[in-house]
């Protein structure tokens, strides 16, 4: 809807920006979590002491809350007894983690293209790369992720990637080997925490030495812990589909002791939960749920929100999962705290930045 009193809008990530005529009420269309919001936006002129001029903006929804969550429910098709759908905040710093089985190719880029086009992680994880970083390193920079830390392949097998955009987060390289990297995650206004990216190793022998390692780190550390990628067990028969005989219960047993000892717990997932298909069809077909994401109970009390989502394969026999964050201090979907029934801000005459704001019944 074109409104003449605006001179310029911009959405982006739900943050709007604005410049309108002072006195002027205009109304907006502004994306609110997972539906379309229309907002009344107001420009006031305020005197303040010494005579300086001052703008502040009032914002509220043209509609009443119980307006639209029954029309949400309608359209949803949600019963009054379920709760609406919880979705990760637009806020939330994301993680893409996958076992890309080999990098380099066209089809494994027009992939990560595609995912990273429209996931947007802040930090990208890839295991089994099968080449090493430096013959990608253009590629990466493209797509802005200009950062990195790394164990390459021995010969074609292996390889762990950390790459993250320096503008969203800063990654410190703590500890590496052929099947994790340890880093600190950095971010201003939260708090630090580590990030175990684990491709452990088919091999049951040399997955003792990842879990010795996985469990000398729970020993030793303080802050809150994330440890994610492909673990190359799963935790009970439920986590896996096949015809074969072999139950795997004493192998599902070890695996949850050593979650344990490492006092890890199951961020759980949305998307598809078996996340290998080893690719044969009819009854040799085997799916499993490989790759998770686990974390200390510290950092699910920092990130109270956090959740996995699995994307379905396509290049890879593995699914990438992509991983929200969100701080628990009280922040709203645009990083704001709660502002009641508008937000207020003092603003320079030339543009109003709004970055709003709660639904609410009523303008203030």
């Amino acid at each position: 809807m074109e409104i003449p009193e605006v001179l310029h809008h911009r959405i982006t990530c739900n943050k709007m920006y604005i410049a309108i005529d002072p006195e002027i009420e205009a109304i907006h269309l502004i994306a609110s979590e997972w539906w379309i919001e229309e907002a009344r936006v107001m420009i006031e002129l305020n005197m303040e002491r010494y005579g300086s001029q001052t703008h502040s903006i009032k914002i509220g929804s043209t509609r009443a809350m119980v307006s639209d969550r029954i029309r949400v429910r309608k359209i949803l098709e949600t019963p009054d007894f379920c709760p609406l759908p919880n979705f990760p905040k637009s806020s939330s710093m994301k993680l893409l983690v996958w076992n890309c089985r080999g990098a380099g190719n066209k089809v494994f880029k027009r992939n990560l293209r595609e995912i990273i086009s429209n996931h947007k992680p802040s930090i990208v994880v890839l295991m089994e790369t099968k080449v090493q970083l430096s013959s990608m390193g253009l590629f990466f920079n493209k797509l802005g992720f200009t950062a990195s830390t790394h164990v390459d392949p021995v010969g074609k097998c292996g390889g762990i990637w950390v790459l993250w955009d320096p503008f969203k987060a800063t990654v410190m390289a703590l500890d590496a080997n052929p099947q994790v990297i340890h880093a600190k995650i950095k971010r201003d206004n939260f708090q630090d925490w580590i990030l175990s990216a684990v491709y452990a190793s088919p091999n049951p022998r040399s997955r003792d030495a990842l879990w010795n390692n996985l469990e000398s780190m729970a020993d030793n550390i303080s802050e809150p812990w994330l440890v994610a990628g492909d673990f190359n067990d799963f935790a009970n028969l439920n986590e896996k589909r096949s015809f074969s005989t072999n139950q795997d219960q004493a192998r599902t047993r070890k695996f949850q002791a050593r979650l344990n000892r490492c006092k890890l717990m199951d961020l759980g997932c949305s998307g598809p939960r078996l996340t290998w298909s080893n690719g044969r069809q009819g009854m040799a077909n085997t799916l499993e749920r490989l790759d998770r994401a686990v974390c200390t109970t510290e950092w699910r009390l920092q990130f109270q929100e956090g959740a996995v989502r699995n994307l379905p394969r396509t290049y890879s026999d593995h699914a990438p999962m992509v991983i929200y964050t969100e701080d628990s201090g009280g922040r709203d979907c645009w990083g704001m705290g709660s502002v009641g029934l508008f937000q207020v801000m003092t603003l320079p005459v030339v543009e109003s930045l709004v970055l709003v704001l709660l639904r609410e019944n009523e303008v203030g």
